[in-house]
């Protein structure tokens, strides 16, 4: 009964979660906890433990005499965790670069391939993760999965701001492609320091694209740099 209650509990969680990365929840969207349950088919106290925990991970706030409503994307976290994501996978990506892993490419080389397939499927949540796990192979063929999972910790508020990015049409997702394919070349071809640099620049693409998201989605950040904010 404990096991079945924890997986409910579990499932609650990873459902609105997804819902709130992709945006199917919007950001500053009132929800509340029984349109929660009849949307999910899931029982008071899972939906109850999922608000709660994504209360404490910043995602969804409390306001009081008002309601409970889905966080805006705080610019500002979401910066911090892109600086910190860079520290490492440019060294990560160095590590990969250096080392002789041909299964490895064989994953790298599917998934940028899928990633083709889904760009022109126009499917943004599948592009995504696919996007996800091509980063992510590079911490797992340098035996850095751990590194990689703490790093999903603090990586909430840039993945909203990533997953967002994928719906302006300004923003072609060609360009995300190319880019992984000049890093997927670099640390085939052995070549550390420009697989860093490759990999700097396009983990840099979040402060190159932030006004762009702004002017698409003006309603959808909190803590937004003071010389970005629009006048009133």
């Amino acid at each position: 009964m404990l096991n079945s209650s924890m997986n409910l509990n579990l499932q609650a969680y990873t459902i609105i979660l997804k819902k709130i990365i992709n945006t199917t929840y919007k950001p500053g969207q009132k929800i509340s906890e029984r349109d929660l349950i009849n949307e999910l088919n899931i029982g008071r106290t899972p939906v109850r433990e999922a608000i709660l925990h994504l209360r404490q991970e910043g995602l969804i706030e409390a306001v009081p005499q008002s309601g409970t409503y889905i966080t805006k994307i705080d610019l500002q976290v979401a910066a911090s965790a892109r600086f910190v994501r860079e520290s490492i996978e440019t060294r990560v990506i160095k590590e990969a670069a250096a080392s002789n892993n041909p299964l490895a490419i064989n994953t790298l080389n599917t998934i940028v391939a899928n990633q083709k397939f889904f760009t022109q499927q126009r499917q943004f949540e599948k592009f995504f993760a696919e996007d996800e796990a091509f980063h992510r192979e590079f911490y797992q063929m340098t035996n850095r999965q751990q590194v990689w999972d703490w790093l999903q910790t603090i990586n909430m508020q840039l993945n909203r701001f990533r997953m967002l990015r994928l719906k302006v049409e300004e923003l072609p997702w060609e360009g995300l492609i190319k880019e992984h394919m000049q890093i997927l070349n670099a640390v085939k071809n052995h070549e550390p320091e420009e697989a860093r640099r490759l990999i700097a620049n396009h983990l840099h693409l979040m402060l190159d694209e932030e006004d762009d998201l702004l002017k698409a989605f003006p309603d959808y950040f909190t803590n937004i740099p003071t010389d970005k904010r629009r006048s009133e």
